[in-house]
């Protein structure tokens, strides 16, 4: 064999070695880590009032001109979630109609009036609740026409998150 060709034989065998060497000196130094287990949970929105639906507020019988009324009504917020609610109203029947009809008020716990069926934005954290008061007032001025009549009122809590919102 030629010179040259011993000496290129030799230089690959050198750098194949090396290599060799090189790559198990690598394979000793390797690391590795891991983070498992991550839980992701949605959060809730659920607003409540404290009488369940069909238990009465109000029943109230023989109402006369100038006669008034409240009952206390809290909404609650029973989710996970901060929420922003409404209230919306519905006052069905002949006492609610006409010239004088029966007036319904509703008020926060620093005597606001809060009217039904605007945009009151008002906000709940999760588990706090507000205290409402709810007045009805048939106004001295109604007359013969709402004798005998009545009236049926619905209260409703329209709530959303308010975060991302």
């Amino acid at each position: 064999m030629s010179l040259k060709k011993q000496f290129a034989v030799t230089l690959a065998s050198v750098g194949l070695g090396a290599a060799l060497i090189g790559g198990g000196t690598f394979a000793l130094f390797t690391s590795e880590a891991q983070n498992t287990g991550n839980t992701f949970a949605a959060g809730s929105v659920e607003v409540s009032l404290d009488k369940p639906d069909k238990t009465l507020y109000f029943d109230v019988k023989d109402i006369a001109p100038g006669d008034t009324g409240s009952q206390t009504v809290t909404v609650k917020n029973g989710g996970t979630l901060q929420l922003r609610y409404d209230l919306a109203t519905t006052l069905e029947g002949e006492l609610g109609q006409g010239d004088n009809p029966l007036k319904i008020t509703i008020k926060d716990a620093s005597d606001n009036v809060i009217t039904p069926g605007t945009e009151n934005n008002r906000v709940l954290d999760a588990g706090q609740s507000e205290v409402l008061t709810v007045s009805y007032e048939l106004p001295i001025d109604a007359g013969n026409e709402y004798q005998g009549k009545g009236a049926t009122l619905g209260l409703k809590v329209l709530a959303e998150q308010t975060k991302n919102n």
